[in-house]
């Protein structure tokens, strides 16, 4: 396994939407999350909120065959629950 940390800026204002998110993730959506996990060859994920002064930050740790393709793949599908996540993505990070 490969291991990959990406560092995405939360939006002005979107912490408390993000933290939301991370319960709706780990709440109602898990089993579509653990599959679209699974789906991607990630192995382990481990997510981080960082506090600046400036802004806030997601820390996003992944182990993975091919990490650097996760994001790109991702993006590609076509199943609901992936297009719903890259949306918030987009939402919250921008």
């Amino acid at each position: 396994m490969t291991a990959i940390t990406f560092v995405w800026p939360i939006l002005p204002g979107k912490q408390e939407a993000w933290r939301r998110f991370c319960q709706v993730l780990i709440g109602r959506h898990i089993g579509d999350y653990v599959e679209s996990r699974r789906r991607l060859g990630i192995t382990k994920e481990l997510i981080w909120l960082a506090q600046r002064p400036q802004s806030d930050l997601a820390v996003v740790y992944v182990e993975a065959q091919h990490p650097e393709d996760v994001l790109m793949r991702l993006g590609a599908s076509n199943l609901p629950f992936d297009r719903w996540l890259c949306q918030q993505l987009l939402e919250l990070h921008g």
